[in-house]
Order: structure tokens, then C-alpha cells, then sequence
């Protein structure tokens, strides 16, 4: 059973606003190896692309991003800076190729950017420090009153969706054939929050293999359409 969760409407709005492809973070310009899957074959159809996105998300991010980035907004809650330090440090050595921590902290150096020139409350101290997007978004949700079983749901939509984008220009595919994925992605992304969240700390740690060597493939691929 999911969890009923009642927003005001400007926090939806500033949900929607974080979870926009419009966002100016750069998230359109990293395919995070997807690039290298479809120059390879991996991922050639609208099944691969699915099964591709959804491996991720149940092997990797529900594992890793998600209990992440629970800890980090527990910590922008409560003021506590040793921890969100802690944890910032600890989801960008976890990235395990130098395109996703390239990826992880300029995402989250513009996002810091965008909430510093909102005039957000603790955004100042990130200005000239390595953050990644998981402690800027958190840090977002958390002054803008989004509540965190939400806030993940939608953290996780964005990352979809953006892969879901990228699929579609690199196989390609039809905005519909896109649409059906995202349907389909809906109750993984679900099941992916309320299970990443109840995660102990030992229990953290994911690493998805062939998405990782895809990126590392990536950095050297000859022609591309997306940033390494």
C-alpha cells in the first residue's frame, strides 16, 4: 500500500519545479553510460531501454541514492552539518567513474546556484564546495516544506525521466514508445522509495556493473551526443 501524502500547493510546485527537465542543472547533457549501451546494442528497443532503466533503479539507486538521500534531508532537518557532510562525501566517492562524479557535482554545484540566487536559507554555504545533487536537493525539499516520502518519489522520477529522454533520441524511439516506459517505471519507482528509505546504514551500497563500465566506455567513445 502506497503512503498518502497531503502537499500544499506551493511545495507541489516546487516539486514540479525540481523534478522539470527544464530545471537548469544540466541533467540533459549526461547519459550516465546509456550513451555507450545504445552505441553497443545493449539497449536498442523500447524492452531493453526499460529493462536498462529499471535495473538501475532496483539494483543501484534504491540501494544507494535513495537511503542517501533520506539521510541528508534528516540532516537538513535537524541543522546537523557534521552529518550532512558525512554523507555528501559519501555519495560522491561512491561514484565509480569519473564521468558520474563529474555528473554528480556539477549537477549539484548548479542546483546550489539556482537556491543560492532564490535566496534559500544554507544554500550560501555550498557555494564554493563540493556538493552533490543529492545534498542540494534535499536541502531544496527540505526548505520548501516538500515532504521526504514524496520528495524521493520525485527525485527518482526526474532521474527517469531523463534516461527515458535519452533513450528515446539514441535507439530511437516515439514519444508514445516513451510514455509506455514511464508507465511501466511507475510502480518500481514506487516500491524503489518506500524500500530505499527503511534501509540501515549497513545495508547501504549498490553498484551496477555494466552501467558503470558503460561510463568508463563512454569517456573515450569516439563520437557522442552527451557529455563525459
Amino acid at each position: 500500500m502506497g503512503i498518502i501524502i497531503i502537499m500544499n500547493n506551493i511545495a507541489l510546485m516546487q516539486l514540479l519545479r525540481l523534478c522539470s527537465p527544464t530545471l537548469p542543472i544540466g541533467s540533459y547533457a549526461y547519459s550516465q553510460g546509456l550513451e555507450t549501451a545504445c552505441h553497443n546494442e545493449y539497449v536498442k528497443d523500447k524492452e531493453s531501454l526499460t529493462s536498462w532503466i529499471k535495473g538501475i533503479l532496483t539494483h543501484n539507486i534504491q540501494h544507494l541514492d535513495i537511503p542517501i538521500f533520506s539521510r541528508l534531508y534528516d540532516a537538513h532537518s535537524d541543522n546537523n552539518s557534521e552529518k550532512i557532510n558525512y554523507w555528501n562525501q559519501y555519495i560522491l566517492a561512491s561514484r565509480e567513474s569519473s564521468e558520474l562524479l563529474l555528473e554528480d557535482s556539477q549537477m549539484g554545484g548548479a542546483l546550489i546556484k539556482l537556491l543560492f540566487n532564490l535566496d534559500t536559507n544554507n544554500s550560501s554555504q555550498w557555494i564554493d564546495k563540493e556538493c552533490s545533487l543529492l545534498t542540494a536537493f534535499s536541502l531544496a525539499c527540505v526548505q520548501w516544506n516538500i515532504k521526504k516520502p514524496i520528495a524521493t518519489q520525485g527525485l527518482i522520477w526526474a532521474w527517469c525521466e531523463n534516461q527515458v529522454s535519452i533513450g528515446i533520441k539514441l535507439i530511437p524511439l516515439g514519444q508514445t514508445s516513451g510514455q509506455l516506459i514511464l508507465s511501466e517505471l511507475m510502480p518500481p519507482i514506487e516500491s524503489a522509495a518506500l524500500h530505499g528509505i527503511k534501509l540501515d546504514d549497513d545495508e547501504i551500497g549498490a553498484s551496477s556493473l555494466g552501467a558503470v563500465l558503460a561510463s568508463m566506455q563512454h569517456e573515450n567513445q569516439y563520437t557522442r551526443l552527451f557529455r563525459s
